[in-house]
């Protein structure tokens, strides 16, 4: 089955590579890329989920990296009271 974001039992988020907007570190000389896989985030490293400067939906990481996607914030915030909770789940 397709997916946007789904959730594993071992607290990781899979995000679809095509409705990621960017990953990157504030104020860092070079940022992250993704290359058409599925971006993998730990749960656990997720300080906070919120809106970017530019409006986006943005998981900000404990290590500073903001992760900025293309899905609504219930959704993601979904995605990720799921991954805390060790549910497996299809979000979209």
């Amino acid at each position: 089955m397709a997916y946007i974001i789904k959730t594993t039992s071992d607290g990781l988020i899979y995000i679809k590579a095509s409705f990621v907007i960017h990953v990157k570190k504030p104020n860092s000389l070079e940022g992250a890329k993704v290359l058409g896989q599925p971006l993998v985030v730990n749960a656990g490293n997720i300080a906070f989920l919120s809106f970017n400067v530019e409006g986006h939906v943005t998981y900000f990481m404990a290590n500073g990296f903001e992760i900025s996607v293309k899905v609504l914030f219930e959704e993601a915030e979904e995605a990720f009271n799921c991954a805390q909770a060790r549910m497996e789940r299809i979000v979209r």
